[in-house]
């Protein structure tokens, strides 16, 4: 299984989160994206629990529904895994072909993954000279436990689709950045080492129950990380704090915002900001020398009013939203265009994942 699968013909791009599944096809002219089909089907609460599947039929049956929504014209999908399960790594090797490391690439993977290799699939990217040793490369690797990757693809298969691209999060999460005003795709050979003024942005994901981090260097990924945080942690304080069930505080989440109470809101923010700062920490402990400069925030909770106001004041860091629906043609006569431009951050994996069949 390939996680950086080169374009696979038409794909719809199938995020299956904690919540919801999410999908979107798009196509591409000389004016640039447009939206083709989209649907948001729920799932059931501990559907799944920490990226592993508890309950497939009512996952198929929510993925069976978004699909006879969406009406996509092609049954090939790009999917995405994130969590545990998935192990990312940027590691240095001397400088070769690609051909040359995919034949010592097992050997190399054995020494960061901590499962057997034959119970792994195992997938790698060349980014380039590496930005302190002129004489190696910086190789990403990535391996994922078989049985979460063919769990998922059994769910696809049941809905009748066919997964031709398999991702991971923070990577779909940086494809869609791409086509955002905040952030600019770097080729291989436009690739400059970074210096002092370098742009460091962080795109930080935050979704019902886990944040996805990819910071990026000048355009180029250098760090990323998967933790368990999120909306449902605003949720649960609001449960506690309004003495409600979980679906009633889901529901005052969503459609009364200004009528939480004040100290539930300060008690996710205080446990949201310790998160990234321990994320960012970690980041900056691996020897890095340029401090992130923006945080650019999508998903789920991107979506909760003057999040990035907060986040900006309690970390004293620039933070934006991104919303890619800003730069994708939504035809009024198809969609609700309002309402897609008002859920677009939340929909970044989603679209990341479609804009996979346009890779070169």
């Amino acid at each position: 299984m390939s996680f950086f699968s080169s374009k696979s013909g038409n794909l719809i791009g199938v995020d299956i989160g904690s919540t919801s599944i999410k999908l979107v096809q798009l196509s591409k002219s000389r004016s640039g994206f447009e939206l083709v089909s989209m649907a948001e089907a729920p799932l059931p609460r501990d559907a799944i629990v920490e990226n592993t599947i508890i309950d497939t039929a009512s996952i198929s049956d929510a993925l069976t529904e978004a699909l006879r929504r969406a009406r996509p014209s092609t049954k090939n999908a790009a999917l995405a895994v994130s969590g545990n399960a998935v192990i990312i790594k940027t590691i240095k090797m001397p400088l070769m072909t690609e051909f040359e490391l995919e034949a010592q690439i097992e050997y190399e993977a054995d020494q960061y993954v901590p499962y057997d290799i034959d119970d792994v699939f195992l997938d790698f990217y060349i980014q380039g000279i590496s930005a302190d040793d002129p004489e190696q490369m910086d190789v990403v690797l990535v391996a994922c436990k078989r049985e979460v990757v063919e769990d998922y693809q059994q769910v696809l298969n049941e809905a009748g689709l066919h997964v031709k691209c398999m991702d991971c999060d923070v990577f779909a999460l940086e494809n869609a950045a791409e086509i955002t005003d905040e952030h600019t795709a770097v080729t291989g050979s436009e690739y400059s080492l970074p210096d002092e003024d370098a742009e460091v942005n962080a795109l930080i994901n935050i979704g019902a129950n886990m944040i996805n981090i990819n910071v990026l260097i000048d355009g180029r990924s250098a760090f990323v990380r998967d933790q368990f945080f999120g909306g449902q942690n605003l949720t649960e304080e609001i449960q506690k704090e309004h003495h409600i069930s979980y679906q009633a505080a889901e529901q005052l989440k969503i459609e009364n915002f200004e009528d939480i109470y004040p100290d539930a809101l300060e008690r996710f923010y205080i446990d949201l900001t310790s998160e990234l700062v321990r994320s960012l920490d970690f980041y900056g402990d691996r020897g890095s020398e340029f401090p992130v400069r923006k945080l650019c925030l999508s998903g789920g909770c991107a979506l909760l009013p003057d999040i990035a106001t907060e986040l900006e004041q309690r970390l004293g860091i620039d933070t934006s939203v991104l919303n890619p629906f800003d730069n994708i043609t939504i035809p009024s006569d198809k969609f609700d265009v309002d309402r897609l431009k008002k859920i677009g951050p939340m929909m970044m994996v989603p679209v990341g994942l479609a804009l996979r069949n346009f890779d070169k």
